[in-house]
């Protein structure tokens, strides 16, 4: 599901990461040292050279729902989703061989593949998928239960009223049933996600405090083993021999945490294989890297998701939707689009955007930029003269976004609303927006799974989530059809009751000031023959769709 910061790293430390290499004609000074560059070159045959923005905060995925890297590249699902040629996304069966579901859409029976095994060669069993879901709902802190509360019993064990979940039933080591509590269409694809990662009971259990916390306790059954995490620098992955699936063409990855401004002068001096635009200021991008120099080693991939502005309704004047609308019409969100971001990207006018399952194209086209009906709109409400509002950035946040929010300050003063910008590091930007007092915000969300629930439910579908998500969404009665609409089995009929919630949050109530979609760029290195960006466009990447 968004996704990343701001460290400062010196330049001459982030190139040293890349690997010291002998020069040429230096000879080595015995046969052992010999040896150990033939080994390094082997190592370097399969190097993969990253750079992001921000270090990781854990790599146990039940306590973020924002560093994915670990989790998509160490452990594994039982599914995953890929994009098909023509654009669309597909489910893969990846743990799960396979699996059927009753009639009636509540029982979903899995068989999982034969022989696999976790890094330390400890097997997979059904048993460890049934534990995965209840320390979901279990962890004190969990930032994941959403995707397990559609499990009957599922409430009973978030609200300690029972000691397991009875909606999962072990049959075997490789045969498990998972019962519903309500229908809900989109469950297999929410099998795919990297929070539904499966771990293991036992070395888990065993692991106890250092689980996601040191590398070596840290043990999935993906392509891939965290070798190295040090904190606010580098990443380092290596192949897990006892993978199951196909041998990938990358061994080794080597993740730098990079100012953004040095991970392009790295990418240019040819010490990163893959450059992630959308860490660059656009202007860069457009000049340096849309260039003859680069067209050819530039890949493209549309964003599954959407950039909107976060206003609480708990905050006054924020709590009168008069003022809300006369925000929406302030915002001159095209020329932010084409300024900023290069015109890479549509504007989007509902809280679905462009390509998700359920998009409807009635409910685009209704929102101008209209300063003028803004101010109106204000004088109405009895804010004729303004009012201050405090918008709030992570200070970690790419130059681009930095940038979009003093333009909305600016079209917010434009019409009289005296907005200011707050800067926050980014553990009390956290804190202060999952506490429900946020004032208004950048927000940006990419799909986890290509359905409509996951991004309306995620911020509108239970009071905790308005809550979580600083909007504080007023209207209780909406809020109850949004956690309903995921039980519908008709699709027909699902997508359309998304549709009017779609239309009643976000243009009768203006919960939201939705932006636009982007397009997302990378530039590729001569080492690189072939990269496949992630599939709804997040900024981590599955290491093992590269090939060098």
């Amino acid at each position: 599901m968004t996704k990343r910061h701001v460290f400062l790293i010196a330049l001459l430390a982030a190139l040293a990461l890349a690997g010291c290499h002998k020069a040429d004609g230096e000879k080595p000074a015995d046969a052992a040292a010999e040896t150990a560059q033939e080994q390094a070159g082997q190592t370097e045959d399969g190097l993969l050279r990253l750079a992001v923005n921000a270090d990781i905060v854990t790599m146990d995925v039940h306590k973020t729902t924002n560093d994915y890297i670990v989790p998509m590249n160490v452990f594994d699902t039982l599914f995953s989703i890929k994009k098909k040629g023509d654009g669309s996304t597909e489910i893969v069966n990846r743990l799960a061989e396979t699996y059927e579901i009753s009639e009636d859409g509540l029982t979903y029976h899995f068989t999982l593949r034969d022989g696999v095994v976790f890094s330390d060669g400890t097997p997979l069993t059904a048993q460890d998928v049934k534990f995965t879901f209840e320390r979901m709902l279990t962890l004190p802190d969990s930032a994941q239960t959403d995707y397990a509360i559609a499990i009957d019993g599922a409430q009973e064990l978030l609200d300690q009223k029972a000691d397991s979940l009875r909606g999962i039933t072990v049959e075997d080591d490789r045969n498990f049933t998972i019962t519903l509590a309500e229908p809900f269409a989109g469950f297999i694809a929410s099998l795919a996600t990297p929070p539904t990662s499966i771990f293991s009971e036992k070395l888990v259990t065993d692991a106890g405090d250092a689980f996601g916390v040191e590398p070596e306790k840290t043990i999935g059954t993906g392509p891939y083993i965290i070798r190295e995490w040090v904190r606010g620098s580098r990443l380092v992955f290596e192949y897990n021999p006892k993978y199951w699936g196909d041998e990938p063409s990358v061994k080794r990855v080597e993740v730098v945490v990079m100012e953004p401004q040095v991970m392009s002068m790295a990418f240019q001096k040819g010490d990163l294989d893959v450059l992630d635009c959308f860490l660059l200021d656009a202007a860069i991008v457009n000049s340096t890297y849309k260039t003859d120099t680069y067209k050819d080693r530039l890949v493209s991939t549309e964003r599954l998701g959407l950039n909107f502005l976060m206003l609480n309704e708990k905050i006054e004047p924020l709590n009168n939707v008069q003022v809300r609308k006369a925000i929406q019409q302030a915002i001159d969100r095209e020329a932010i689009l084409k300024s900023i971001y290069d015109g890479d990207g549509k504007l989007e006018d509902g809280i679905f955007p462009t390509g998700c399952l359920g998009y409807s194209s009635n409910n685009q086209g209704w929102l101008p930029y209209n300063p003028a009906a803004a101010k109106k709109l204000l004088a109405d409400a009895g804010f004729a003269d303004g009012f201050d509002l405090e918008l709030c950035l992570d200070s970690t946040a790419t130059d681009s976004v930095k940038n979009t929010i003093q333009v909305i300050a600016q079209n917010l003063n434009d019409v009289g609303i005296r907005a200011s910008i707050r800067s926050l590091d980014h553990a009390s930007y956290l804190d202060l927006r999952n506490s429900g007092d946020m004032t208004a915000y950048w927000a940006l969300w990419l799909l986890d799974f290509n359905d409509p629930d996951n991004i309306i439910y995620t911020f509108f579908g239970s009071r905790d989530n308005t809550k979580v998500r600083s909007n504080n969404y007023a209207d209780d009665a909406v809020i109850e059809r949004v956690a309903e609409a995921k039980t519908i089995v008709d699709e027909t009929k699902r997508f359309k009751e998304y549709e009017a919630l779609e239309k009643k949050i976000v243009e009768e109530d203006a919960a939201i000031v939705p932006m636009f979609s982007l397009k997302h760029l990378y530039v590729i290195g001569d080492r690189v023959k072939h990269f496949t960006p992630h599939w709804a466009g997040w900024n981590d990447v599955y290491f093992e769709d590269t090939v060098l």
